[in-house]
């Protein structure tokens, strides 16, 4: 019976020793995972608080560099605009001198010679014609003479006219009454 109280307190002991074995590698497996999800947890906070200040940084510079180029901005177009206002002014000084410049007068003169050279055209196309009649008796080429000597007479006149008109339309922006 020793042996079997022996046999009975080493089956008494052994699953004693096995128990804590069990512990024992439960509690590893715990320590591992715990230390597992402390050194994740600790690496995730440091990185989580280290890069939104880098993120914060480049965001500040950003605003930073953006808030430069819209004052350099607001200064290139409050140049301009000091610019423009200058333009502005000078125009009002052109029309100025425009309206007391002698343009009027010298749209007058030209108009006025226009007319004296439309005179002077059919002054001399009628003493042609009266030149031709009295001449068409002895010679008969006188004819042809006088036919191309009116036409080239009256493409002047047109181009006299024509300058006419565009001179009162300067004047006036209204076109001559004589061409319609």
């Amino acid at each position: 019976m020793a042996t079997s109280t022996n046999n009975k307190e080493k089956d008494k002991t052994a699953p004693a020793l096995e128990e804590p074995t069990k512990k024992k590698s439960g509690k590893l497996i715990i320590g591992f995972l715990l230390c597992f999800l402390v050194s994740v947890g600790t690496s995730a906070g440091i990185t989580f608080f280290l890069a939104p200040k880098e993120a914060k940084q480049s965001s500040v510079t950003e605003d930073k560099d953006v808030a430069k180029e819209l004052a350099t901005f607001q200064q290139t177009i409050d140049s301009q605009n000091e610019k423009l206002q200058a333009m502005k002014a000078e125009n009002d000084i052109l029309k100025l001198y425009l309206r007391h410049s002698s343009a009027t007068a010298l749209k007058n003169i030209l108009i006025n010679q226009e007319d004296n050279i439309q005179a002077f055209l059919k002054v001399l196309k009628a003493s042609m014609a009266d030149l031709t009649k009295q001449l068409q008796d002895n010679t008969p080429e006188i004819k042809n003479w006088n036919e191309q000597y009116q036409y080239q007479l009256d493409l002047a006149l047109k181009g006299s006219l024509e300058r006419e008109d565009l001179l009162k339309l300067l004047k006036t922006g209204e076109p001559n009454e004589k061409s319609q």
